[in-house]
């Protein structure tokens, strides 16, 4: 641990405070590990209890950091923030911020259109349509669950495409639909044992799902996306303009 100095001109805290968050992006302290307690890091940093804690509280303001009553504090979980005033594909966010994304297909099948997923596309019920299940990672941390359904009778040709890399709208531009927009609506829900297992959380953690209707030029539903995001790891940014 390096040693402080008090005539350099930088308060104590934000000298605590720096050390930390540079030990963190270092990999010293990874992803969800707990913090030597304050006691342990005052003797190590030769500063007080009360400059330790005023150091780690700026950082827990900026969401570095995490703090569980009676447990101690921890780093957070690798946070991936997504853009929602447009409509971007995973690649293109994970360009954009920095971090290495990854998409693994967990399975691609033709199923009949539940209740749910027919009204959203505008199909009757049982009408066939293809379901894609794929697990986004960020950094090797797993982020989201995405369940994607796209009407069989628009492009069957997905069954064969690679999802790796491209969401599938944007290969359904490829094949001539002109995507203009999305509807959307998010919400707090908890993780059952299927998403616990997936995501690496306990059981009832809290996610943020997303529920988007893809629409074409014509306003014609062309996707349903179905997202669950881990709540650690993950947030949402839009502009609101009055």
């Amino acid at each position: 641990m390096p040693t402080l100095t008090k005539t350099d001109g930088v308060a104590l805290y934000v000298q605590v405070r720096e050390t930390l968050r540079e030990q963190i992006k270092s990999g010293l302290f990874a992803p969800g590990q707990k913090l030597p307690s304050e006691d342990e890091l005052s003797s190590q940093f030769g500063v007080s209890r009360m400059t330790v804690r005023q150091g780690i509280s700026d950082l827990t303001d900026e969401g570095v950091l995490y703090r569980r009553r009676g447990i101690g504090t921890f780093v957070t979980q690798f946070h991936v923030e997504r853009d929602h005033n447009k409509l971007t594909g995973f690649s293109d966010t994970a360009k954009a911020e920095g971090f290495e994304g990854k998409v693994q297909l967990l399975s691609r099948e033709v199923v009949p259109a539940k209740l749910m997923v027919a009204k959203a596309l505008a199909l009757h019920e049982t009408e066939p349509v293809i379901r894609i299940q794929t697990l986004r990672w960020a950094n090797d941390v797993p982020v989201t669950v995405y369940d994607e359904y796209v009407p069989y009778k628009l492009c069957h040709e997905l069954l064969q495409e690679d999802l790796r890399s491209r969401a599938a709208w944007e290969i359904l531009e490829t094949y001539g639909y002109t995507i203009k927009r999305a509807v959307q609506k998010i919400e707090a829900r908890l993780a059952d044992t299927d998403l616990a297992t997936l995501l690496n959380l306990e059981e009832n953690a809290p996610i943020l799902y997303k529920h988007r209707i893809i629409l074409a030029e014509d306003g014609a539903p062309v996707e349903l996306i179905l997202c669950y995001n881990r709540g650690d790891g993950y947030s949402v940014k839009m502009t609101l303009v009055r």
